[in-house]
């Protein structure tokens, strides 16, 4: 008797099509275990986990370098406008608008964009007020 349960839960799970454990059931569990789908599986999820834990270490680097580019050149900025004595209305209030400026994003992605926006405006504003000094 328990030869035959035996054999007829072998021949079932050989029937057996799915190996996603989110289908249930007793014999998609008994399939999923003898045939190393669940492990798999597993090893998939995890590999996915991992590149997408290196992804946003990446991309926190890039955040905390551009922040960091970012600082230095409101500082340049602030020493060329201290050089310059501001110059006209336009420009102390592009200066003003730079300087107070603080990139944000919903998501990392979103964050590194603001910043690298905010970096080629800085950068493209310390370009005008070298002309000005020079």
């Amino acid at each position: 008797m328990i030869r035959f349960a035996a054999l007829a839960c072998l021949f079932l799970t050989a029937c057996q099509t799915t190996t996603d454990p989110a289908d249930g059931g007793f014999f998609a569990g008994v399939s999923g275990i003898t045939t190393g789908a669940y492990d798999d599986r597993i090893t998939a999820a995890e590999g996915d986990v991992a590149t997408a834990q290196a992804r946003n270490d990446a991309l926190a680097a890039q955040i905390r370098s551009s922040e960091s580019e970012l600082a230095k050149l409101k500082l340049k900025i602030l020493q060329q406008r201290d050089a310059t004595s501001g110059g006209d209305a336009a420009t102390a209030a592009r200066i003003d608008r730079i300087l107070n400026d603080t990139p944000g994003g919903a998501t990392p992605e979103a964050r590194l964009t603001a910043l690298q926006k905010s970096i080629s405006d800085a950068r493209a504003l310390s370009a005008d007020l070298a002309k000005l000094s020079g």
